[in-house]
């Protein structure tokens, strides 16, 4: 994967020919990036192998090349997916982080999907087969509690076990492997220190409805005042609601409208037949 301030670039490397569907694969990015709160807000099939997936923040580019040269393989692949990560408004380290975090998270998904030869991740140069990758993006349950002390399990291993007729238990295996991924491979460790610390930007999960600009909740109280005119107690009502909870314009819009439907009914004294047509719709 090539980093510069704004772009993010990695890819799945095929040996064999294989038939890779654009349309699939850009549908399960489309799923991934819902798992990570990433609202996707375009989805544009430009060929029969190129997508383009964009959100309020980034955009994702799907290429998928033929006969594609991988500097670190030596020889060309027979198909190479090409993903690209274009941020709109880059802040420095931080995005950083979180585009590589959404670019793992990514690959994860399709190299699960489409078993790729290798993954190309970080640089040109770092690529890594398809059985390194998984070690490297799969945590275990539990992680163990001191890093420091699974890299010297790994430094006095072989003076703590003379034993030759004793299997290495669970645990132990799990820490060498552990401290391996963590601290002899750097490819591999950072791959993993990216799965582990999650730097994806998420929303707040509140419930602040609130509109974000001043000119929208002013509607919303124009609109609550004109309300007041025909209906003062539902006028009044929604005005204690915005001052409790903030000014909302989809809520606001709903109430007027169903308060004008109701004042149109009485109106014309059909307020009887509506409800009695509703209550046979519901049975």
């Amino acid at each position: 994967m090539t980093r510069t301030t704004h772009r993010v670039t990695s890819g799945l490397v095929f040996l064999g020919t294989r038939t890779l569907d654009i349309v699939m694969i850009g549908n399960r990015v489309c799923a991934t990036l819902d798992r990570l709160d990433a609202q996707v807000g375009g989805f544009s099939v430009l060929s029969d192998d190129t997508v383009t997936i964009r959100t309020a923040d980034f955009e994702l580019c799907i290429d998928i090349k033929a006969d594609y040269h991988v500097a670190a393989l030596g020889r060309p692949a027979a198909h190479f997916l090409a993903l690209t990560l274009t941020r709109f408004d880059p802040d420095e380290d931080q995005d950083q982080r979180c585009n590589q975090s959404i670019m793992a998270h990514v690959l994860q998904t399709l190299h699960r999907s489409l078993s790729p030869d290798y993954v190309q991740w970080i640089d040109p140069r770092a690529l890594l087969s398809s059985a390194d990758f998984e070690m490297a993006t799969t945590l275990p349950e539990e992680e163990p509690a001191n890093e420091d002390l699974a890299c010297d399990v790994v430094m006095e291993t072989p003076k703590a076990m003379p034993r030759r007729h004793t299997l290495p238990g669970i645990e132990e295996t799990n820490h060498v492997l552990q401290a391996r991924l963590t601290c002899d491979d750097p490819i591999e460790g950072a791959l993993r220190t990216t799965f582990r610390e999650d730097q994806i930007a998420r929303p707040d999960s509140t419930d602040d409805i609130r509109e974000k600009t001043t000119p929208l909740r002013l509607s919303v109280w124009l609109l609550t005042i004109t309300l007041g005119l025909f209906a003062l107690p539902m006028a009044a009502a929604l005005a204690v609601f915005n001052l409790l909870r903030g000014e909302n314009l989809r809520l606001t819009a709903q109430t007027a409208a169903l308060t004008g439907t109701f004042i149109t009914f009485q109106t014309f004294g059909t307020t009887a037949s509506a409800m009695s047509a509703l209550q046979s719709l519901l049975g």
